[in-house]
This record gives C-alpha cells, sequence and structure tokens, in this order.
C-alpha cells in the first residue's frame, strides 16, 4: 500500500517510511493514497475469525505485514477488549484489559511490533492504524454477540487520534453512525463544530482527566484534510503559525460536521456520573469513561437519539484509582475489589 501526507497528495511514500517515520518530509502526517473499503461479505468473513486475528488482517493489510493473531495475543493479551452492557442500548467496550488498565499500553506493543526494532519516531500513522483495527474487531464482537447494527460511538475527544479512527473505520465500512466527541473544559473543538472557528492560540487548561487536557488538537489536521484537501490544510496550518482564528468556509464546515458531534462535560459533572452510574447499573466508571458517558447522554438528550451507542472507555477505573475511589466516598482497596 502507498501512502501520501495530510499536505501533499501528490508524492506518494512507501509502507516502511510510514511505519518508520512519525511524519512525511513535509510535516504532514501519513494516511493511505487509497483507502480501502469493506463490502459486507468481507465484513462478515472477518467476523468470523477471532477477535486477535481480526486486528492482525486490518494491519496486515495496511502495512503488508504477516501478523498473526498469535502476534496480536502477544501484544495485547488473549483478551484484551471486552463489552459490557449497561442496557440493551449502551454497551461499554473495555479496551483496557492489561497490567497498566490504559489502551494506550496495547497502541503503545502493537505498533512496536509492526516496526519490528526498525530505528525512528513512534510512528503517528501506525498508532491511529491500531485503533481501527481494534475498531473492527470490537464490531466482529458486536455481531457474535447478535447486535449487528449502526452504533454511534461516544469517545474522549483529546488529541482526535480516537474520533479520527472512528471516522475512518466509518469511512472503510464499519456501521458506525454519528461520532460523539466528548470535551472538558478545553472545548475548542466544540466552538470549531457548533460556531465554526477555532483558536489557534489557546492554552490547555488542567484537569481530571489528563488525555483530554488539550487546546488544540494534533489530529484535527487529518480530518481538515479529508474534509477541505491539502489546500484547506495549508490555510489551517497558517492560521495556527500566526496563532489565529481558523474560520472554514460553509462547504468544508458542513463536511466537519457530518456524523460528528462534539459534547462537553464540566469537572464537576463526572463528579456526579461516576457514583450515579454505580449506582444504577453497579458499574464503575473511569474518570476518561465518565467523560465519554456523560457526553453520550448530553447527545441524546439534546438530539433526541436514542439509538444503540457504542462508549470507548480506554482505561480502567483502576488506572486512577484514587480519584475514582473519592468521587464513590470508598478505599481504593474496595475500589480494586469491585473492580
Amino acid at each position: 500500500m502507498l501512502y501520501v501526507t495530510t499536505r501533499n497528495s501528490r508524492e506518494t511514500f512507501t509502507t516502511q517510511r510510514a511505519l518508520r517515520e512519525n511524519r512525511g518530509p513535509d510535516g504532514g502526517m501519513y494516511l493511505p493514497f487509497r483507502a480501502p473499503r469493506f463490502s459486507q461479505a468481507e465484513l462478515d468473513a472477518l467476523a468470523e475469525k477471532p477477535f486477535n486475528q481480526r486486528v492482525a488482517d486490518i494491519l496486515n493489510l495496511l502495512f503488508q505485514t504477516r501478523l498473526s493473531g498469535w502476534d496480536v495475543d502477544f501484544c495485547a493479551g488473549r483478551y484484551p477488549v471486552r463489552l459490557e452492557s449497561l442496557s440493551h442500548r449502551i454497551v461499554m467496550a473495555e479496551t483496557w484489559h492489561n497490567t497498566q488498565w490504559d489502551f494506550e499500553r496495547t497502541v503503545r506493543n502493537i505498533t512496536a511490533r509492526l516496526q519490528d526494532g526498525q530505528p525512528g519516531d513512534l510512528g503517528d500513522w501506525p498508532r491511529i492504524a491500531v485503533r481501527i483495527a481494534v475498531l473492527f474487531g470490537i464490531f466482529g464482537e458486536l455481531k457474535h454477540a447478535g447486535m449487528d447494527q449502526t452504533w454511534d460511538i461516544a469517545l474522549v475527544a483529546g488529541n482526535f487520534s480516537a474520533p479520527i479512527s472512528a471516522w475512518y473505520a466509518r469511512q472503510w465500512g464499519l456501521p458506525i453512525g454519528n461520532l460523539v466527541c466528548c470535551c472538558n473544559e478545553n472545548n475548542s473543538l466544540w466552538d470549531l463544530i457548533c460556531h465554526g472557528q477555532l483558536r489557534t492560540d489557546v492554552l490547555s487548561i488542567p484537569t481530571a482527566i489528563p488525555e483530554a487536557d488539550v487546546a488544540l488538537p494534533e489530529d484535527l489536521e487529518r480530518l481538515i484534510r479529508e474534509c477541505g484537501g491539502t489546500l484547506e490544510v495549508g490555510r489551517y496550518l497558517d492560521v495556527c503559525g500566526r496563532g489565529g482564528l481558523y474560520c472554514p468556509n460553509d462547504a468544508v464546515l458542513a463536511q466537519l460536521r457530518k456524523g460528528l458531534y462534539v459534547s462537553v462535560v464540566s469537572t464537576q459533572r463526572l463528579e456526579t456520573t461516576i457514583p450515579s452510574v454505580y449506582r444504577t447499573h453497579g458499574y464503575i466508571l473511569s474518570t476518561s469513561a465518565a467523560l465519554a458517558y456523560a457526553g453520550m447522554q448530553d447527545y441524546r438528550a439534546k438530539t433526541g437519539h436514542t439509538g444503540p451507542c457504542l462508549v470507548l472507555a480506554e482505561k480502567g477505573p483502576a488506572h486512577n484509582a484514587e480519584k475514582v475511589a473519592s468521587m464513590l466516598g470508598i478505599t481504593v482497596e474496595e475500589l480494586k475489589e469491585r473492580t
């Protein structure tokens, strides 16, 4: 497979460069020259395979590697993702089942395996690709569970790597509806999607969820490229370089908004969401999962949409045990016993 960058759609690069380098020679982010598109028959065939083999197959397609399901097992564990149904229309996709209670460990391990010890930075595109592959694995699990339908996805916006991964997965054929991007007090993405303007000179506000404390999402460049092309990326980067106000034109803004909703959740809201979900469902959320869950609830309340929703939980409650235990009014030891 050949690759281009977000800043140049004419010059192509090899898979090896996309694996080895964090960015292209023009400073752009790598992405496939021709993105794959999966038919329903291909999705059905993929779903028949074990979870980790689905992940391996997607990565092999993107990077011309020869990973096996066992390779993914070695990097991520036998059962790195589990689905927990809170109701017949809300499912938590726990991607954090490892010793660090954090999906980032899975991403890091599989990316290192893909690079096979090659020198260079931890590649940006391989990390996105791992997220996409895991989504294909998750949707296979949903199909096996008899939940083969279109799902909205709620996820923490952060540096936009999770939303753009879901955006690509939807473009490639997964039955994904709206993307609910959940922000905290660092809500520049909300300003862009809701008001059509983005300040590029803002500083992040420290909160209880560091992964969401992003003032200017790095991977937003990918979405702008997909919705407006390389010329729009150039205009966006020029504004960023001047610390100005980025305002896409109506056509680009309409594309940015297509199938994407942004919800803003305060830190105070998390302090009520975590104990409320525990009382109602007996389920303990991490702070980042609570952000996605609360954002999903706001999306439903404001849009009236009550279709099935997948909430991506990339950290387990034990990852930030002291904060979660404090919100529940229990000790850290009690928290670990209950999770």
